[in-house]
């Protein structure tokens, strides 16, 4: 995920930063010259009809006699509870403890404060779990907030709470997330001709998710694809198709969650070639994506072959 903010934040982080002006490096400010301080709010993850859901606000202001450049660096409470809805962070593959390290500007574009001013973001949390009658805490997150001129300003550990389906908070349990990813495969086929008219044939692959375990996504590989034929696209078409492999539509499962889609594959160059039997082998995305814990419904066996009409 690299995005425009991440190129600004990592030229930042470099000390490649240019005046507001534009005229030139900055220059090094005077120790005295720079500070800031930093007010976070609690992470009380509220539960919905699709997992538990939190904003949580961070203050950052510049007490410091200079303009100077803040960032965030946010180590996510949760492993895959992280949402970037405002498009401000980048994750460069940084992992700790099984989470997800992101590199955050204070806005979308150059993220300078003048002496005395504050700015406010927030950031979004989504943690795909079954909401419980209990409450639950997860420990574990990390806020480091610094700036060009000052370096690291503050850091704060994260701890996530989740409330329960009553409204408690109180005497909360330890979340315990799935360790490994559990995937599967409900079922594959019959074959027909694309609905939406391509000429192409249509396999429908119905998956599961059946636990918690962070991930960001599930792919289904096919192979091998006879001669002519590849993955073009799925539907509905949510992301990527590359040859013999796609995304999975919709991106991240609650527990238990089942989804239906369609891969548009082209036709074997030779007809007799439908008949080969490929295999669809169902994977979890994460970093690095580990073992399934039930790998023995990852895979299922079809052929490409145009199903009879009664």
């Amino acid at each position: 995920m690299f995005k425009k903010t991440g190129t600004l934040l990592t030229a930042a982080l470099l000390g490649l930063t240019a005046t507001i002006g534009g005229a030139g490096p900055a220059a090094a400010a005077p120790a005295d010259a720079a500070g800031g301080t930093v007010s976070v709010g609690r992470l009380i993850l509220e539960p919905t009809e699709r997992g538990y859901l939190d904003s949580l606000p961070v203050t950052v202001t510049n007490t410091g006699s200079e303009t100077d450049y803040f960032y965030l660096t946010l180590r996510e409470p949760v492993p895959g509870a992280f949402q970037d809805t405002d498009s401000r962070c980048d994750w460069f593959g940084a992992m700790e403890e099984n989470r997800r390290v992101f590199d955050c500007s204070l806005s979308n574009n150059w993220a300078y404060l003048a002496p005395g001013e504050s700015r406010t973001v927030t950031l979004d949390f989504h943690v795909l779990a079954t909401p419980q009658a209990y409450p639950m805490s997860m420990t574990g997150g990390r806020l480091a907030v610094s700036s060009i001129n000052g370096g690291l300003i503050a850091e704060r550990s994260l701890t996530a709470l989740f409330r329960s389906t009553t409204g408690s908070l109180v005497r909360p349990r330890p979340y315990v997330q799935d360790a490994q990813p559990d995937a599967a495969i409900d079922s594959v086929g019959p074959v027909t001709l694309d609905p939406e008219g391509s000429g192409y044939l249509y396999l429908p692959v119905t998956v599961r998710y059946k636990g918690d375990a962070p991930h960001v996504g599930l792919t289904v590989t096919a192979s091998p694809l006879p001669a002519g034929s590849r993955i073009e696209y799925t539907l509905p078409s949510t992301g990527p198709a590359l040859s013999d492999h796609a995304s999975v539509p919709g991106q991240r499962m609650m527990p238990g969650e089942v989804r239906s889609f369609g891969l548009i594959i082209t036709p074997p160059t030779d007809p007799a070639d439908a008949q080969d039997v490929i295999t669809l082998a169902l994977t979890t995305n994460w970093f690095p994506s580990g073992p399934d814990a039930d790998p023995s419904d990852n895979t299922a066996q079809t052929t490409l072959a145009i199903a009879a009409t009664s």
